[in-house]
């Protein structure tokens, strides 16, 4: 059955920028957006689409549309909070809990990241490693979802290896961090990810 609806444009006006600018350059994520909204509605009406919190349906929401809006890229608190007026508080725990969700793009995208991060400086840490100097340290800078998937492969390698010496925080800036970290994980953080 098809649908049709006229939005007023001062409904649209009232959006972030970001996304009400999409909106009026793309057919294509007006259709999507209308489509998705009509499907949430149904849903409530018909008893098929119950939440039990705020948190849940923004959680749920947002997994559907920052695809559309963000295609590609890792989901943030900023970005959920700037663009889609859920509370600061809510947006970090939502943006967590996207990240956190196995096998998404934006995990393997942090994973590719993190490789690539870590096969730049792997030169250095391979001599390191066979100039007797396993434990010197090498500055790796990444993004902070990368770091994320750095600490989830971490926390696995600490649990059968324990003694491995762990990363240096060296310096934050906005979505970056730089760390210190010892030659001798360059080749275990290589063939996690690699596998």
């Amino acid at each position: 059955m098809k649908f049709e609806v006229e939005i007023d444009d001062a409904l649209i006006a009232s959006l972030s920028p970001v996304i009400g600018k999409q909106l009026e350059a793309d057919a294509g994520k007006r259709a999507q957006l209308a489509g998705f909204a009509l499907q949430q509605m149904l849903g409530w009406m018909n008893g098929q689409v119950r939440h039990q919190s705020m948190t849940e349906q923004h959680t749920e929401w947002l997994t559907e549309l920052l695809p559309v809006f963000y295609p590609g890229e890792a989901p943030s608190a900023e970005k959920i909070f700037n663009n889609f007026s859920v509370p600061y508080g809510r947006a970090a725990y939502i943006s967590r809990v996207l990240l956190e969700k196995q096998q998404t793009e934006w995990r393997k995208k942090s994973k590719a990241n993190l490789l690539a991060a870590l096969k730049t400086k792997n030169a250095e840490a391979e001599k390191n490693n066979k100039g007797g100097d396993a434990f010197k340290y090498v500055p790796v800078s990444i993004d902070n979802v990368s770091y994320r998937e750095l600490s989830v492969i971490l926390e696995e390698l600490y649990e059968v290896e324990a003694e491995l010496p762990p990363p240096v925080n060296k310096s934050t800036s906005p979505g970056r961090r730089t760390l210190d970290v010892p030659s001798m994980l360059f080749p275990k953080l290589i063939a996690k990810l690699e596998n």
